[in-house]
């Protein structure tokens, strides 16, 4: 398991395939098995959490639409056998991403601003991670993948947001003059 977290590592920067990971049954639920306690430690963590069941259902929702959509390219393309390994590419990356995104709510819990530009950096460092993922199994460019991950991205919240609702934010506490 350590190998395959290895190579997650690695393609988070730029330095393997994704031929090169894991698709066993056993790495597979493991990574979904860690993508499920990060995103819970991230809820918990999180100070505008509020309603978990709003928060799991949209990752829920956005999770599944996203690999549907990939699934539904790969056979588009004609590389449905590559399934496996981009998932698991996927959702070890994410973890590792998950991961990063606690750390940076541990150490600037206080500074909203600070850490809104980090999540944001994060943030697109996850869809060039993506981008590159789907770069290997799609056989296209690089920005080709990033775009693709980016429309994903786009496709799978708005589903989740017309399927679950909103995200719960929270409320504004008045401010007096």
């Amino acid at each position: 398991m350590l190998g395959a977290y290895s190579t997650f590592i690695q393609l988070c920067f730029f330095r393997r395939s994704v031929k090169d990971a894991s698709a066993s049954t056993a790495t597979l639920i493991l990574v979904c098995a860690l993508f499920a306690i990060t995103s819970l430690l991230r809820f918990e963590l999180s100070p505008d959490a509020l309603d978990p069941v709003n928060y799991y259902s949209r990752i829920l929702v956005v999770f599944v639409v996203f690999n549907i959509l990939i699934y539904l390219t790969l056979v588009f393309r004609k590389r449905q056998n590559r399934y496996r390994k981009v998932l698991s590419a996927f959702v070890g990356t994410r973890t590792l991403i998950d991961l990063f995104m606690i750390l940076i709510l541990l150490a600037a819990p206080a500074d909203e601003q600070l850490r809104m530009v980090l999540s944001g950096i994060v943030a697109i460092w996850r869809m060039c991670i993506v981008g590159y993922i789907l770069k290997d199994a799609l056989n296209v460019m690089l920005p080709t993948g990033i775009l693709i991950s980016i429309a994903f991205t786009i496709i799978s919240i708005e589903i989740a947001h017309l399927s679950v609702g909103s995200p719960a934010l929270p409320e504004e506490v008045p401010t007096s003059e």
